[in-house]
C-alpha cells in the first residue's frame, strides 16, 4: 500500500507521494524492523518526519531499498552494499539480473499467479517486487506483467479466478507501476508524453506501464487517466507542452467510435504534437484512415524504437 493511509488510486499525483514504513515494508519484501536496523546502523536512507514523528519515506528511497533487498538476497552482505551509491548499486544488480531474468520471469510469473489463486496478497506483493529488482522496466512489462495479466484475465473470463483474485494482481501491480512512474518521473528532462484513455475506456494499468517505460527512459510523462473527452486531452496537453500523447485502447469493439474521437483529437491539438495509440485493441486500427499525427505501437519493443528515435 502506499501513502500513510495505505490507499492508492490511479487517479492521484504520482510526483507528491510520501509513503509510511508499513507501505514500504510491503513494496519491498523488507520487514519494518529490517528497515529501521538498516537505517540505524547503515544509513541506508534517511526518511522525513512528519507533524506526528513518524518516519515517511520518498519513491527513490523504496526503489534503493528494494536493490539492497534483492542484493542481500544474492547473497552479498549489507555492511558492503550499503555503502554503495544508487549507481553502484543498480550495476551491481545489472549484469547477473539481465542473465537471470530469462530464466526467472516465467518462474515469477507463476508465482504471482500461483499466490493469486491460494490469495497469498505478500507473496504476490514480494514476486512483483523481485521482478522489479531484477528485471529494467521494459523486460519487466514484457516478461512478466504483461502475461501475467493476460494470464489473469483469460482465467477470469473462464471462471478458474474470481474478481477478487483478478483485484488481487491488477492492484499489486498498479501500485509497484505507479510507484516506479513516480521515481523515474522525479528525474526526467526529456520532452513531455501525456497518457489519457479516450471516452468509455477505463482499462489503465497498459497505460500506466507505458507511462513507467518512458519515464524510465527519461520522458516527462503528464499522466492523465482513463475515459476523458477529447478536447479534455488535447487542453491538458497543451498547457504541459506534450510533444506526443499516448493512448491505450483496450475495447476492440468500440473501434468505430473511438475513431471518430481520434479524430477530434488530433483537430485539437497543436499540428506538431503526436498520437501513439497502443493497447491489444489498437490492432483494430489498422488499414483505417487515422489522422497523420497517429502512430499505431504494436508493443513494448516498438515503443522503445519510437522513444530512441525521439532522443537522437
Amino acid at each position: 500500500m502506499v501513502d500513510n493511509s495505505d490507499t492508492w488510486s490511479l487517479n492521484q499525483s504520482y510526483t507528491d507521494y510520501m509513503y509510511s514504513i508499513k507501505a514500504v515494508a510491503q513494496a519491498t519484501g523488507l520487514t519494518v524492523e529490517t528497515i529501521r536496523a538498516w537505517e540505524r546502523r547503515y544509513k541506508v536512507v534517511t526518511p522525513v518526519r512528519d507533524s506526528s514523528g513518524r518516519r515517511i519515506y520518498r519513491p527513490d528511497d523504496v526503489l534503493r531499498l528494494r536493490r539492497l533487498h534483492e542484493a542481500t538476497e544474492r547473497g552479498h552482505a549489507i555492511s558492503r552494499v550499503a555503502a554503495l551509491s544508487d549507481e553502484g548499486l543498480a550495476a551491481l544488480l545489472e549484469a547477473p539480473a539481465s542473465r537471470a531474468a530469462e530464466g526467472t520471469a516465467a518462474t515469477l510469473v507463476t508465482r504471482i499467479l500461483t499466490a493469486a489463486e491460494e490469495f497469498r496478497l505478500a507473496e504476490c506483493e514480494h514476486a512483483v517486487t523481485l521482478a522489479a529488482a531484477v528485471m529494467p522496466p521494459a523486460r519487466l512489462v514484457s516478461d512478466v506483467l504483461q502475461p501475467v495479466l493476460r494470464e489473469v484475465g483469460e482465467r477470469w473470463h473462464s471462471g478458474g479466478l474470481s474478481v477478487s483474485q483478478e483485484r488481487l494482481v491488477s492492484n499489486v501491480v498498479g501500485r509497484h507501476v505507479a510507484l516506479l512512474l513516480d521515481a523515474y518521473a522525479r528525474a526526467a528532462t526529456r520532452e513531455t508524453i501525456a497518457f489519457a484513455t479516450l471516452p468509455g475506456e477505463r482499462h489503465e494499468l497498459g497505460l500506466l506501464m507505458a507511462a513507467m517505460i518512458c519515464a524510465s527512459r527519461g520522458f516527462k510523462a503528464h499522466y492523465l487517466g482513463a475515459d476523458l473527452p477529447p478536447v479534455e486531452i488535447a487542453r491538458s496537453a497543451e498547457k504541459v507542452d506534450a510533444a506526443i500523447v499516448a493512448l491505450s485502447i483496450v475495447l476492440r469493439d468500440q473501434a468505430d467510435e473511438a475513431g471518430e474521437h481520434l479524430a477530434a483529437l488530433a483537430a485539437a491539438l497543436p499540428a506538431n504534437t503526436g498520437i501513439w495509440i497502443g493497447g491489444s485493441g489498437s490492432a483494430a486500427f489498422a488499414g483505417m484512415n487515422l489522422p497523420r499525427t497517429c502512430v499505431l505501437l504494436r508493443d513494448s519493443v516498438e515503443l522503445e524504437q519510437r522513444l530512441d528515435l525521439r532522443q537522437h
